[in-house]
This record gives C-alpha cells, sequence and structure tokens, in this order.
C-alpha cells in the first residue's frame, strides 16, 4: 500500500515540507523513490503497514498504522533517510523544521518565524490566511481539518498574534 486512503485514522503521521514548490518532475520522482521504501519498510522485521501524500507540491506525509506494532527507532531513522535521500536525488530540498507554512498570494509559502510574525503584525498574514499544522500525529488530524486551518483557529494565533492594545 502506497497510499493514505487505506489506513486507518489513528495512523501515525510525519509531515515533510520541502523548501521550494515542486515540479511534475521532481513529484514523479520522489514518488517513485517512497512507494519503493513503503513497499519495503520493516519494523523490528515485521512489514509495516503505511502510505504516503504529496499534498500541495510542497508536503510529504507519511503514514504508519502502529495497530500491530509500533514504528521506533532504526524504522523511523529509514523513514527519515528515505525521504531525505528521494528530496535530495529530485534536486529539492527539505525546509527548516522551523518554518511556517501558509497559504500566500502564490500558493503554499514558507517563512521563518521572524518573518511569519512581521507579516502577521503587518496585516499580510491575517485571521482567515490558511496555516498548516505540520506538527499534526494522527492521519485522523488531517482527515479533520486540523492540518490546514485559519491562523485564527490554529496554535499559530497564540504565538504570533499581535498582543490587544
Amino acid at each position: 500500500m502506497t497510499t493514505l486512503d487505506a489506513l486507518p485514522d489513528h495512523a501515525r503521521v510525519w509531515v515533510f515540507t520541502v523548501a521550494e514548490t515542486l515540479t511534475v518532475e521532481t513529484l514523479a520522482a520522489i514518488d517513485g523513490a517512497l512507494t519503493a521504501f513503503v513497499t519495503d519498510w520493516v519494523s523490528h522485521g515485521a512489514p509495516v503497514r503505511g502510505g504516503f501524500a504529496l499534498l500541495d507540491r510542497r508536503f510529504i506525509i507519511v503514514a504508519a498504522d502502529e495497530s500491530r506494532g509500533s514504528v521506533s527507532g532504526c524504522s523511523i531513522d529509514s523513514l527519515f533517510r528515505a525521504v531525505g535521500d528521494a528530496i535530495r536525488r529530485a534536486g529539492a530540498t527539505l525546509a527548516d523544521t522551523a518554518d511556517i507554512a501558509y497559504r500566500g498570494a502564490t500558493g503554499v509559502e514558507l517563512a521563518d518565524r521572524p518573518t511569519f510574525r512581521r507579516l502577521v503584525r503587518e496585516g499580510r498574514i491575517g485571521p482567515e490566511t490558511p496555516v498548516f499544522d505540520t506538527a499534526i500525529r494522527h492521519l485522523r488530524d488531517l482527515r479533520a481539518g486540523k492540518w490546514e486551518r485559519p491562523f485564527a483557529q490554529s496554535w499559530h494565533a497564540e504565538h504570533f498574534a499581535p498582543a490587544a492594545v
């Protein structure tokens, strides 16, 4: 299995953000590499029932059904290695994990935290601006819309909204 469709809501999720918008060619290369990885993914010698999705030409979502055994240690390391290798071979780079992704005028955009704070202060990111929560941990969060939500309804607002005067 390589898609997320057949995985249960409780499947564990890892989100990887790519620093640049992926082209059709880079998407195809990453898709091929991750299909091969997920097909052969093992944890403690047992096959992992996993899948992935490439979303918005910027995100790689990988999920694993842990109902028959946890994915930990070496199997998580192998996941990070496989994603990193696939992205590098495709000629792309991973974004800094502290960067914040939001939906801007040109699609999904990234900003480091100081820049994001400035964009909020300037009103360029407002209450309705969609932001992405790359810290989601379960597939149910993705499916329930907790992955992309308006800034005002996200954890980002607690940390980056201007103080009330």
